[in-house]
């Protein structure tokens, strides 16, 4: 096993950025280590009045703060030490020994040195009772005696507050990567989900042009040129999750055209939607699937004229709408129906991967008779201005 100690180049921005994250760190360096100051100043001063024998304030808070303060000015760079080289992982064993407790030996070494001189000047220029000759060094061997373990074990809390730190960051980096693998295989699904409906809406297209081929040739290539504009329409909007509902609608009434070309006067579908409603936001081709269901469960099974009805209303703040099919007939439980169809399935399955539990698909029987989806999604309004209404196909 091998550890080496690599010291990236750092760049005039890293540089700036590190001095950033130290003159953030400093007030509260400062601030802890002064609390530190006082107390050691305090308990001083109640021992010394113990004794009888009292000094003024000043020179507690002296003697304290030439004790500690160099290592609140280096506790940010020890923090970010235990940062860049945490005491967990791997080869955390090799850490504790290079570079930290190599650093620790420094800082130790620092503090003291600093005492000791700023101890002597404080001493020539405040007190009369010192041995001149030698004071530096006995007060730098004083500070290691008394209190060269506390400030080891100072510089290892930092680093243990560090890696604690360090440990949080990770959690919080794999939670995020986990999020967006999440995120990634939410919007493959949807993507899947969205190609398995455009073949299966296009098969069941060019199955009813080839019907009319030979019975109405006009009718056959109204049918082909409404399809060309679906599929325009439809590779407009394949990277898009939302679109307003007036976009859908007018992608609905090409295909109902197509439709009503197909079993002509009995056939008719009608759209009730109020105007607040045409600027929300619907998932694309998500009517097609639910009014195609009506079209080959009613007039497709059935004799005579059918209707399909649309209705689209906002309460609250919620998005209803309803496909309606007086000749369909609700046949079994919900969960019954969904696995039937291609269409219906991945309506829901699409209605889930958008918007979770606020969408929802399901059937209900018509008082009337008949059968009707429900619909129901987030009412939220798009920035686009509203489409204008369909072009015109020429039959």
């Amino acid at each position: 096993m091998t550890f080496s100690l690599q010291i990236p180049f750092r760049d005039g921005a890293a540089n700036r950025s590190w001095l950033h994250q130290y003159l953030r760190q400093l007030p509260l360096s400062l601030l802890c280590w002064t609390g530190i100051v006082l107390l050691e100043s305090s308990q001083v001063f109640v021992s010394d009045a113990a004794r009888g024998y009292t000094l003024p304030t000043a020179h507690y808070v002296a003697w304290a703060t030439f004790n500690w303060y160099v290592f609140a000015l280096v506790s940010p760079i020890i923090y970010e030490l235990g940062l860049r080289y945490p005491i967990v992982g791997r080869d955390w064993t090799l850490r504790i020994f290079f570079p930290h407790a190599l650093v620790c030996i420094v800082c130790l070494t620092t503090q003291a040195f600093c005492r000791g001189f700023a101890g002597s000047i404080y001493s020539i220029h405040n007190e009369t009772n010192f041995e001149l000759r030698g004071l530096p060094f006995a007060l730098t061997g004083e500070w290691f005696d008394r209190r060269g373990l506390v400030g080891a074990v100072s510089y290892w809390v930092i680093v243990i507050i560090a890696a604690f730190a360090h440990l949080r960051e990770q959690v919080r980096q794999r939670e995020l990567r986990e999020a967006q693998l999440e995120s990634r295989l939410a919007s493959a699904e949807l993507e899947k989900l969205r190609m398995q409906i455009h073949p299966h809406f296009l098969f069941n297209t060019l199955q009813a042009a080839i019907t009319l081929v030979q019975d109405d040739p006009r009718a056959a290539e109204d049918v082909l040129l409404r399809l060309s504009e679906l599929l325009r329409i439809s590779i407009d909007q394949i990277e898009s999750n939302e679109i307003p509902l007036a976009r859908e609608l007018e992608f609905l009434d090409l295909y109902t055209g197509i439709q009503q070309r197909r079993f002509g006067d009995r056939l008719s579908v009608e759209t009730h939607s109020d105007t607040d409603t045409l600027n929300l936001l619907v998932p694309p081709l998500i009517l097609q699937p639910l009014v195609e269901n009506a079209i080959r469960h009613g007039i497709g099974k059935h004799k005579g004229s059918d209707c399909v009805e649309i209705f689209v209303q906002k309460r609250n703040e919620e998005l209803h709408i309803e496909v309606w099919n007086s000749n369909s007939v609700v046949e079994g439980a919900t969960e019954q129906l969904f696995l039937r169809g291609v269409g219906l399935r991945n309506t829901r399955a699409r209605l889930e991967q958008l918007y979770g539990a606020s969408g929802q698909l399901f059937f209900r029987p018509l008082a009337k008779g008949g059968a009707g989806v429900v619909i129901t999604l987030p009412a939220r309004k798009s920035e686009e201005a509203q489409p204008q209404p369909a072009p015109e196909v020429a039959g």
